[in-house]
Parts: structure tokens; C-alpha cells; sequence
């Protein structure tokens, strides 16, 4: 959300913007997982929530494209959420079209250059030149990349972020008890929801998405995915409080980078010379509207005058 945001605004003022995605395509942590024709999870982002007027507006446009839905699930009081139809990367989908993506590339290293930066990827060892670099990978791995730029990396070491193991489970019949969303903010399990309840989903499929809390996540952090599943799944006759139906299928991912505990409390960073700017949802917060807001303030800064970013800008 924040890079395309980002490329896309850019684009649209005059630029060139090329992105580089490690993915087989856009989305990130709006991801969905397919398993065969007829099971799909939304393993990261659950769902979204627009409070400011610009992404309000972002969202109505999706809503009225046939992108994005709203989810009332039972279970949740009062819930009125946004998600992607048929699934959550459809919010970031049309972000992408017209750009140079460059999808299933892995960034290996950034260097600057004489002229500006060169961008190694591993199918492009020597690096490609580039005027500016904008990154909006997690804060972590930002601090890894950008280790060499010192006041950047040191605002990113204070940027904390917690992981999260999602289990995806379909189940052969329906779970009983009808709600379809039970969260917590102290148990093992802090999330689970059915999928199919979501607008555009297949309703004849009775798939699940479980969140790990983030403590769990973190003592069991370095667990092989199988593994990881098989303790989750142990867990879920109790957190549903209720015999569970056969399990046709599941799967487990790890999210090292899911949830920003504290954020980094700007917009974005940037180096001195402007020619490095930094962002993501990480820098105001945990949700996808926090991606959008860094995403648009790095494009303004981009296109304005020094004075006029200083005040978005924290380095």
C-alpha cells in the first residue's frame, strides 16, 4: 500500500518510478494464499479501516470499482469493515497498473553512486542506476538495507515491530456457534475469522484464518511451518470451545514483520540530500491506513520544496 501509493502519485506528477517487488505480485501484508480452485485465505491484513478524508475517498473509489466490500461478521459489535473483493489484495491491484513493477525480484543490495544510487537485485548483480530510492519494506529490514546511511538507521533501531504465525484451515463442514470472528488480546490465539463470511469469498467453503498472538509468535518464532501448524491446530478446540469438524487442508505462514508496536512517529524518514526517503505503515501505526498516509507524504515530499517536507520528515 505504502509503495504503490507512493509510485503511483509519482507517476502521475511527472515521474518515473520503477518498483521492485520480492512477491509474485503486489499486495505485501494484504496478501491472500489460493489452495486449488476453491480455498483462499486472507493470511495478513484482516480488514481495513479508513478514518482520514483522503483514504476515505481511496476507499469509496474501491468500494465503487467493485475492489472492496464491506464485512460485517458476527462475533464483532458493531463492525463495519473494509475488505478487498474477491480478496485483499484486490485494494492494491489497480495501484499497479501503468507502472514498471517489477515483480519476483529480490533487492540484494543499495549503494550509492556517483550519480545517485545503483539498485543490485539478483538477476542484476552489477545494479541498475537510480536518482532517488524510496523503501517501504518493514523498518527491520530497512535498517539492514540502509545500514550505511547512520542517522536513517538510528531512527529505524527505535521502530518496533512484532511477528505473527497465520494458520489457514479448511474445514470439511461447517464450525458451530455461527459467529464468525473471536478475537483476544491475552490468549495464544488473538484472531480468528472465518474467510468465507467475506463478501466476494466462496460461502461453500469453510475456511478459516487463526492468528497467533504476538507473544506466541515470538517464543515460537523459528519453528519449521509444519510445526508451527500442528501446535496451532492443538489450540483450537479450545479457543472455539467447541468439537471441531475434520480439517480438509492447512497451512501455516510466518509473519517475522506483522504488527508495529512502536511506530516510528512520522510520516517517513529521509536522508539529509533527499535522496533517500523511508516509510510504511511502521511509521504511524499498525494499520493499512498508515501504509496509504506514509505512502502520500513521501510523494509530497518528493514533488514540494525542503522547506515544505521538513515538517513530515523525521531525519
Amino acid at each position: 500500500m505504502a509503495g504503490l501509493t507512493c509510485a503511483q502519485q509519482l507517476q502521475s506528477r511527472g515521474h518515473r518510478p520503477v518498483v521492485f517487488e520480492k512477491g509474485r505480485g503486489p499486495g505485501g501484508r494484504l496478501a491472500t494464499r489460493r489452495a486449488g480452485d476453491a480455498l483462499a485465505f486472507d493470511h495478513g491484513a484482516q480488514y481495513v479501516t479508513a478514518h482520514t478524508a483522503a483514504f476515505q475517498s481511496a476507499m469509496l473509489q474501491a468500494i465503487e470499482s467493485g475492489a472492496a466490500g464491506h464485512w460485517r461478521p458476527s462475533g464483532a459489535a458493531a463492525a463495519d469493515w473494509l475488505v478487498g473483493t474477491p480478496a485483499m489484495n484486490a485494494l492494491i491491484r489497480p495501484l499497479a497498473d501503468g507502472l514498471d513493477v517489477r515483480a519476483a525480484t529480490t533487492v540484494t543490495a543499495v549503494a550509492r553512486s556517483a550519480e545517485g544510487w545503483l539498485v543490485h537485485t539478483a538477476t542484476h548483480d552489477a545494479g541498475e542506476p537510480f536518482d532517488i530510492i524510496v523503501s517501504t519494506v518493514p523498518a527491520p529490514q530497512a535498517a539492514i538495507l540502509f545500514a550505511a546511511e547512520i542517522v536513517v538507521a538510528q531512527a529505524l533501531d527505535r521502530v518496533v515491530m512484532a511477528p505473527c504465525w497465520a494458520l489457514m484451515v479448511a474445514f470439511a463442514t461447517p464450525v458451530a456457534g455461527g459467529a464468525d470472528v473471536f478475537q483476544s488480546e491475552s490468549a495464544d490465539l488473538a484472531w480468528m475469522a472465518r474467510n468465507s463470511s467475506k463478501p466476494g469469498r466462496n460461502s461453500t467453503q469453510e475456511c478459516w484464518v487463526i492468528h497467533a498472538s504476538p507473544a506466541w509468535s515470538a517464543r515460537h518464532l523459528e519453528l519449521e511451518r509444519g510445526q508451527a501448524a500442528e501446535k496451532i491446530i492443538e489450540m483450537l478446540p479450545r479457543a472455539f470451545d467447541c468439537a471441531l469438524p475434520r480439517i480438509a487442508q492447512s497451512s501455516a505462514h510466518r509473519w517475522r514483520y506483522a504488527r508495529t508496536t512502536t511506530p516510528l512517529g512520522a510520516a517517513f524518514l529521509s536522508s539529509e540530500d533527499r535522496r533517500l526517503f523511508v516509510g510504511g505503515d511502521w511509521c504511524l501505526g499498525a494499520r493499512v491506513e498508515c501504509a496509504f498516509e506514509s505512502g502520500q507524504a513521501i510523494a509530497a515530499a518528493l514533488t514540494s520544496t525542503p522547506d515544505e517536507a521538513h515538517d513530515t520528515s523525521s531525519a
